[in-house]
């Protein structure tokens, strides 16, 4: 749903019915990341100017944060 630069210069989206985040290299490397409340639906992303990758989870009802 969500797609985002993160400060590490790497490429970070959400992955809504997997419920994960991940991330894609600038040479094209890919890692996941669960999300730990189940269900939760990761929506939207966002690189925050502290330099961490926040997200909203759509059925968790919270925002989580991802430190890269």
């Amino acid at each position: 749903m969500g797609i985002v630069t993160g400060s590490d210069g790497n490429l970070w989206f959400v992955e809504i019915g997997a419920n994960k985040i991940a991330k894609v290299t600038t040479s094209g490397v890919f890692t996941e990341y669960n999300v730990p409340t189940a269900a939760s639906q990761p929506y939207d992303i966002t690189s925050g100017p502290d330099g961490n990758i926040w997200f909203t989870e759509q059925s968790g009802n919270k925002i989580g944060k991802i430190v890269p």
